[in-house]
């Protein structure tokens, strides 16, 4: 067996992927020479709110652009309860990547490891294995699907996706 020279681990929060991060733990600490890193891709729901002079019809003035009122459908305002003062999308995800980050640096911590922690964006699966290959990975470590047969069926799964398209050999976790 060949030693790894790095690998990377798959992380989304979920109990699957905290099982690879222990597994890419366990590697590390077989492999101290070993690069590990712990990547999360960005997939940020972002809430989008009408800004301008709502009773303007149809002209939308902080977005610079006119709705004809005829092709769009009403919309009914909806009263937000924010935990937070000034909570902005940016914050919002701002806010997801340093949960994801602390996460993985406590769980890296408990096994006692070093590891580094990159954010990317786009479709989970892409961005992976083409982060693997840019970064010439040796391993991928990704936790099992928790979709149902049916929903795998139609949609796939991110660990079904990353072991058919990597550029190395991936770990799925279970």
């Amino acid at each position: 067996m060949k030693d790894f020279k790095h690998i990377v681990v798959a992380f989304d929060g979920n109990e699957e992927s905290k099982r690879a991060v222990e597994y890419g733990a366990t590697l590390k600490k077989a492999f101290p020479e070993t690069e590990l890193t712990v990547v999360h891709v960005l997939i940020d729901k972002v809430e989008q709110r009408i800004m301008g002079n709502a009773s303007a019809p149809g002209f939308v003035p902080a977005a610079g652009f006119y709705v004809d009122p005829v092709q769009n459908h009403p919309v009914m305002e909806v009263e937000h309860h924010e935990k937070t003062k000034g909570n902005t999308s940016h914050s919002v995800v701002e806010n997801s990547v340093q949960n994801a980050e602390s996460n993985t640096l406590r769980l890296l911590s408990e096994f006692q490891v070093k590891g580094n922690f990159e954010i990317l964006e786009g479709h989970a699966p892409d961005s992976i294995c083409e982060y693997a290959e840019r970064t010439g990975a040796d391993l991928i470590v990704v936790g099992n699907s928790d979709k149902s047969g049916l929903e795998k069926f139609f949609l796939g799964s991110t660990s079904s996706s990353i072991a058919k398209n990597a550029p190395c050999s991936v770990f799925i976790a279970k």
